[in-house]
């Protein structure tokens, strides 16, 4: 195999340029710079060793990375003992210098050289260009999930590759849906890639020793790769991806290695964005993003007169739970209710922890009855499911013409009066339109 330095093309000039000068030719393996002479052409014919100095004959031989540079032949004045046609052959070669051997020896490192480090610059350049091209792809992403799409449009096409499948961060993206024994054959790989952190390359999906068992696999891509992805020495995710011959793991490595710490970036992102509106403790709503949305709701259900109902929970007793049993335990009892508060609350309402032990759920489109027998089931589930009781207020606005402040009042105050009541109840409060009152039901 050919050196790298030795297929640049600064090589390929400065060898034309020597066999130029010398009138002779210079061959490194199958690649020859120059014309190769007719003399050449019989001895490659007649002789088991062509490029070998023998009476009558010079050759310079230079080795290079493993491979031997050939210069010559050169014609010498010594008795020779060609046969009539080589002997005919050899009077038109070039004359042999003495000076020559440490000549062409030079030229040949020096080129080596000078081709090793061009290859050098081009391949850092060809990985910039790589690296470049995969940065303005996903630049413009500002989370894991398109991270993720982008990363297998952009490995698909860049490298002509059958399917690719990505996951990180607990999320995943592929290109194409698989068959069962490419189902198969992936787990294989992945549970590889997982249990060594470390690429697995398959040359040979039929043949491979590591998928002994799976069915079919003569229907599947010849190749299939996983990598890793690393962020930080720990395994983030890892890649799948599979085609009809090898692909360059090298520049798919390179990418990936950038892909690796731009979704460690994004994944950090979303934490920081979903830290500013959600509360650590319950993963709901926090009080300030809840506000913001709020807001917004009510003026889209206010101008088509649409329902709003606004729950307000408070937990009972917690104060004297926390006394006795601890913080550590109180903050459990919070985290059940709000788990308890996702699972019955309907999509499209509005989780809040509002503050302390207090909880507010809004409720778009849901008018006063169905509010209240959906405040009945969470106050019975939270019952049944959590360590203390709630006590819940509800407000509804049939139009949605009242403001927050005035929901979240009125909800406050149905939910004390639950709470004066014996606590573990639902009290609800309506109202059809904010100039005609509050209505206690």
């Amino acid at each position: 195999m050919l050196p790298a330095g030795v297929k640049t093309e600064v090589w390929r000039e400065l060898m034309e340029s020597l066999a130029s000068k010398l009138k002779a030719p210079v061959v490194c393996e199958h690649a020859v710079f120059g014309s190769l002479s007719f003399f050449q052409e019989l001895r490659n014919r007649k002789s088991d060793s062509p490029y070998s100095s023998v009476p009558g004959i010079r050759y310079v031989s230079v080795s290079i990375d493993g491979s031997s540079i050939h210069v010559g032949p050169f014609s010498t004045n010594e008795p020779h003992a060609f046969d009539e046609e080589l002997a005919d052959a050899r009077q038109k070669l070039p004359a042999w210098k003495d000076y020559y051997a440490e000549l062409i020896e030079l030229c040949v490192n020096q080129a080596a050289v000078a081709g090793r480090s061009a290859h050098i610059v081009g391949d850092s350049l060809n990985r910039a260009k790589l690296l470049l091209e995969f940065s303005q792809s996903v630049g413009h992403v500002q989370n894991v999930d398109n991270a993720l799409y982008t990363g297998v449009q952009f490995l698909v096409h860049k490298f002509k590759l059958n399917n690719v499948f990505i996951s990180a961060y607990g999320k995943n993206a592929r290109q194409f849906d698989l068959s069962e024994p490419a189902k198969a054959v992936e787990q294989r790989v992945i549970a590889h890639v997982k249990a060594n952190k470390s690429t697995c390359t398959i040359q040979n999906v039929q043949s491979d020793f590591l998928l002994d068992g799976i069915k079919d696999r003569e229907t599947l891509p010849k190749c299939i790769v996983g990598f890793p992805l690393i962020s930080n020495r720990e395994l983030v995710g890892y890649v799948v991806l599979s085609s009809e011959i090898l692909p360059s793991i090298e520049g798919i490595s390179e990418v990936l290695y950038e892909f690796a710490a731009e979704l460690s970036r994004l994944s950090q992102y979303e934490k920081v964005q979903a830290s500013a509106v959600t509360d650590a403790l319950t993963g709901l709503s926090n009080r300030a993003n809840f506000t913001k949305k709020f807001d917004l709701l009510l003026s889209q259900l206010s101008s088509k007169g649409a329902p709003i109902s606004v729950f307000m929970l408070d937990v009972d007793n917690f104060k004297k739970f926390n006394d006795t049993k601890g913080h550590p335990e109180g903050d459990l009892v919070l985290r059940s209710i709000a788990e308890v508060i996702r699972s019955v609350a309907p999509k499209d309402s509005m989780c809040c922890r509002y503050g302390g032990e207090e909880f507010v759920i809004i409720l778009p489109d849901l008018s006063q009855q169905p509010a209240k027998e959906l405040a009945e089931k969470l106050r019975s589930e939270i019952e049944q499911n959590c360590p203390l009781t709630v006590s819940i207020g509800v407000m509804t606005c049939m139009n949605s013409s009242a403001s927050r402040e005035l929901l979240i009042r009125e909800a406050d105050r149905a939910m004390y009066r639950a709470k004066n009541l014996g606590k573990n109840k639902v009290i609800a409060f309506f109202m059809v339109d904010k100039n005609l009152g509050v209505i206690d039901v």
